[in-house]
């Protein structure tokens, strides 16, 4: 037989279901939400996510690639890094309209460790709207100025003072296009569309500035290079479509042609360069490393990679190649046990490899991380 709850025990359950209730409420202790007001301590590597909207800086742990932060911009963001990798930049455009009407053009100076904006500098409504390079925005060499690429498509760049956050002067530069700060003093270079390089030298207060010419560098014709570069020493080197790399000097206040290398001779399989940021240089080993495709024909010059190359620029000895799946950009440090960093432009990752100096700088993918959209550039204090 069933048993019933009498209406006695119904008058029981509700004195003590209050009690039960007030129990629970005295033992539930909230959750406290707390923000870091610092990242963690430690290398960083920054992805430059471009968006026509918005643009973000991803900052991860160049150890393993942990997330650490962000910082965000407007539309076409292009961004630099202080020397110390302490201080981002970004020159991006915002407009009313979110992606068209009334805009400005606005350079942000970000403090890396807290996330936060340290200042805002309005800029010239010039600003280049290209996928995002090294060359379009960068610092002097005293990190005194900081020099941006326009495009309106009239050729320009604005130089801003830094100390005071007011730009200094705008300098035309018809027919050519990027920026290459020299190591020391307030000069650049910049690629023209004849295969020459003009350098423009500045006054020190950055607001006057004189203009020389090369001879002619490249084949633009027969042998295009890259808007990426490295440094190597003093010297600067750029990479051709067919894999020629250029080691030119600017050291005497114009571009001289120091050697060009063949990275494919004796090679089969027709391999020539691919990408967007397609190569970087550890100094302390002499290693130049390449992203490669195989079958190189016109038009595949920006597919990303399906090799890496490391090259012994010394010695002039390819070391080794390693296979990888669409690295598009690439980013090695600085030390005699480097690591590289790679994006993969089709599933937008970021990918870390060790390099194994006992093996010709081979490369093994230890992790990698994804939370991005479109992005072509990698940055670090590495």
């Amino acid at each position: 037989m069933a048993k019933m709850i009498t209406a006695g025990s119904w008058l029981i359950l509700l004195t003590l279901f209050p009690i039960a209730v007030h129990a629970d409420e005295a033992a539930f202790v909230p959750e406290t939400v707390t923000v870091k007001t610092r990242i963690s301590p430690g290398p960083n590597v920054l992805v430059n996510q471009m968006g026509m909207a918005s643009s973000t800086l991803y900052i991860y742990s160049a150890q393993d690639l942990t997330l650490k932060g962000s910082v965000s911009g407007g539309a076409w963001g292009l961004s630099t890094l202080s020397r110390d990798g302490n201080t981002a930049y970004m020159a991006s455009s915002f407009f009313s309209r979110i992606t068209y009407g009334t805009g400005e053009d606005i350079l942000q100076v970000f403090d890396v460790p807290t996330n936060t904006v340290r200042k805002e500098i309005r800029l010239p409504f010039k600003v280049t709207q290209y996928t995002p390079d090294a060359s379009q925005l960068r610092l002097s060499a005293d990190e005194k100025f900081i020099y941006v690429q326009n495009a309106t498509p009239a050729t320009s760049v604005t130089v801003v003072n830094l100390e005071s956050a007011k730009v200094s002067q705008e300098i035309p530069q018809p027919g050519c296009y990027g920026i290459y700060p020299a190591t020391e003093g307030h000069s650049f270079s910049t690629i023209c569309t004849d295969g020459s390089f003009m350098t423009f030298s500045m006054g020190a207060d950055g607001t006057t500035f004189t203009s020389r010419k090369s001879e002619k560098i490249f084949d633009v014709d027969n042998d295009p290079i890259y808007l990426a570069s490295a440094r190597a020493g003093d010297d600067l080197l750029f990479i051709s479509y067919n894999a020629n790399v250029y080691r030119l000097s600017d050291k005497s206040g114009v571009i001289r042609k120091v050697n060009v290398t063949s990275l494919t001779r004796g090679v089969s399989g027709n391999w020539g360069t691919s990408g967007y940021g397609v190569l970087s240089y550890n100094d302390a080993n002499n290693v130049l490393f390449v992203t490669m495709y195989p079958n190189h024909h016109e038009g595949t010059h920006h597919r990303g990679g399906k090799q890496i190359w490391a090259y012994d620029l010394a010695r002039g000895t390819l070391l080794s190649r390693s296979p990888v799946n669409d690295i598009s950009t690439i980013a090695v440090s600085t030390g005699e046990k480097p690591s590289l960093y790679g994006l993969n432009m089709k599933k937008n990752f970021l990918e870390e490899y060790a390099v194994d100096r006992n093996h010709g700088f081979s490369l093994k993918k230890t992790t990698q991380h994804t939370d991005f959209g479109f992005a072509t550039m990698i940055m670090g204090n590495l």
